[in-house]
């Protein structure tokens, strides 16, 4: 079916006379639709592929970047003279015994603030 018949036809069913260029406008109307349709498809595809390829650069860094081997660490030693390590890590082992102490001895009065507490408690329960 041509345009020629869908405007015979639309003119056979209306009882009302359709204005002069009505159908030309509605063409290019229509026309100007489809060739936006046509730009939005080019966009989503131009989009996609660049969505796409941007993915796959990621994926190929990401499968690179992976691949490479971080040095191994050798175990050095820190001090060349044995009697000035055996000093030094006498000092550090000094150091945390004074440490654990203080915190121990921080936990001890809790212990007895706690038992003051529950021995309060006791009492007011009991009566």
């Amino acid at each position: 079916m041509n345009d020629k018949e869908v405007d015979r036809l639309i003119d056979e069913s209306l009882e009302i006379p359709l204005p002069e260029g009505l159908s030309g406008r509605l063409e290019a109307h229509i026309d100007a639709l489809a060739a936006n349709e046509k730009k939005r498809k080019a966009r989503r595809f131009i989009y996609r592929l660049t969505g796409a390829a941007a993915i796959t650069l990621l994926c190929i860094g990401i499968f690179l970047g992976t691949g490479k081997q971080t040095p191994t660490l050798s175990m050095t030693d820190t001090f060349s003279d044995p009697e000035e390590a055996a000093v030094v890590a006498g000092q550090a082992l000094a150091f945390m015994s004074t440490q654990l102490n203080k915190g121990i001895g921080k936990i001890e009065d809790a212990e007895q603030e706690i038992e003051k507490v529950n021995q309060l408690l006791d009492k007011h329960l009991k009566n």
